[in-house]
């Protein structure tokens, strides 16, 4: 070779050898900023209670006594004792303006008595009463900061017969005294009627121990722990034309994942009720996989241990002693390797590959794009022999640095739809057919995140009243 094709080659050796940007690991590069996804997560079930049901509760036993009192004053000298005791079954129908029309048939035994002076002499005697009655009463019911059936807006439509009496001149009318213990006659029924079932506490008690906790998933020895920590709780009832009540629970909490050890989990009370605005059936769940680049490193390990890089016939690449950090907007994956050659002294080094995490669907794996490739021997021969066989080495260092997440995606999904069902002594509660899709991949200075989203509805079936 002359010396001008010397030169040329030596021109074309120092610019292949620049053409490979070195990586520096201890002076990354600056990363683009970027806001991570929320990780806050919300389950919205519409519970839907027929108001038959409610009625066959609060008629289990109707041959109750409402309310007894003695003395109770009417004024103008007039007292009266009142024993009021239901005498037939109580009906309830859904009307407009989300409000319960409810009739109370009634029996109403009372003896009234009169203390006056009349022309001068003192009057005293009494009259005694026995009256059935049916009013008819409409509410709006309300769940109270205590998770109790609470009545609201009580308003008499109609007594069914007129509560005026006039005796010995004198116009009774017993409406306001009847109908001032009505709303304690009331939550009195819905309290005492059995209602043990119907027990809207223990129902949002068993929703929120349910969505804090963990479920566990596996794959390739990584198991890792998905928990949310609910903070929010949303409560709303609607009376429909249809006859039913609805109760609309919604829960709202951050999502959290651990690998390794299943996390301790405190269970917390339930906060006070907000007021829920959706009245869709919805579970939306961002699912948070924090994959440590210390867990990452010791999967790589483990994954790369008895490996070889083969580069040509005589030249086969020991990898060892694999690290992995953020770098820029990439993921940084150093290794020491032992290039073993035919013939030849062996090579010792480092090498470096930068590449972008990234969810691939076809494969279900987590994969690195954009790749970023460099050696260092300490030589620059050897150096700039490694890089130009740099495409072999990238795609075979690519085909064994992945991370499969298709399984533990499987598995989450049968997860979710095992933990998602609990039962209460009122309803069974399944969630239906949850799908989990790979949102999005970040690499932060700690760790590599997957964020998962999980969708579906929930089942809920009423059970038989005993």
């Amino acid at each position: 070779m002359n010396s001008h094709g010397i030169k040329l080659l030596f021109i074309f050796t120092i610019l292949l050898a620049a053409s490979c940007k070195s990586i520096k690991p201890e002076r990354p590069p600056t990363g683009s900023t970027m806001d991570l996804p929320s990780a806050r997560s919300t389950v919205n079930i519409p519970i839907v209670i027929p108001l038959s049901y409610l009625e066959d509760n609060l008629n289990k036993d109707w041959s109750s006594k409402l309310f007894a009192d003695k003395g109770l004053p009417l004024g103008g000298g007039l007292s009266t004792d009142l024993d009021v005791t239901r005498t037939g079954k109580i009906s309830l129908r859904g009307t407009a303006n989300n409000t319960i029309n409810v009739k109370v048939p009634m029996n109403i035994i009372g003896d009234l008595k009169i203390e006056k002076k009349v022309f001068g002499q003192n009057l005293s005697t009494n009259f005694p009463f026995n009256e059935n009655l049916t009013p008819e009463i409409s509410f709006t019911p309300e769940i109270g900061s205590n998770w109790d059936l609470n009545v609201k807006n009580l308003e008499i439509n109609s007594w069914g017969r007129s509560m005026k009496y006039s005796l010995l001149g004198f116009e009774i009318d017993l409406e306001p005294l009847v109908k001032g213990q009505l709303q304690r006659v009331l939550d009195n029924q819905l309290s005492a009627a059995d209602l043990s079932n119907l027990d809207f506490k223990n129902i949002a008690q068993e929703t929120w121990n349910a969505f804090s906790e963990p479920y566990t998933v596996n794959q390739n020895g990584i198991t890792a722990h998905f928990y949310s920590v609910p903070d929010k709780i949303m409560v709303k009832e609607e009376i429909t034309l249809d006859q039913e009540l609805i109760l609309y629970l919604g829960l709202e909490g951050e999502m959290f994942s651990k690998l390794g050890s299943k996390p301790n989990i405190v269970k917390k009370d339930l906060p006070n009720i907000n007021v829920n605005e959706s009245k869709e059936n919805q579970i939306d769940l961002v699912l948070p996989l924090i994959i440590t680049y210390k867990d990452l490193d010791e999967y790589l390990n483990a994954k790369f241990s008895g490996q070889q890089i083969r580069t040509n016939k005589t030249t086969l690449i020991l990898p060892s002693n694999l690290k992995t950090q953020k770098y820029g907007d990439k993921t940084l994956l150093s290794m020491d390797f032992k290039a073993e050659r035919d013939g030849k002294k062996d090579v010792e080094g480092k090498m470096h590959f930068a590449g972008k995490p990234v969810f691939d669907k076809g494969s279900e794996s987590l994969i690195f794009e954009e790749p970023q490739f460099d050696v260092k021997t300490g030589d620059f021969f050897s150096d700039l022999g490694i890089r130009l066989r740099k495409g072999k080495i990238q795609r075979q260092i690519n085909k064994i640095a992945v991370l499969p997440i298709g399984e533990l995606l499987d598995n989450a999904r049968n997860e979710m739809a095992d933990q998602g069902y609990f039962e209460t002594d009122f309803a069974n509660f399944k969630v239906l057919n949850p799908s989990l899709d790979v949102e999005g991949i970040y690499s932060t200075e700690a760790d590599i995140r997957v964020f998962i989203r999980s969708q579906g509805k929930m089942d809920v079936q009423l059970k038989d009243l005993k």
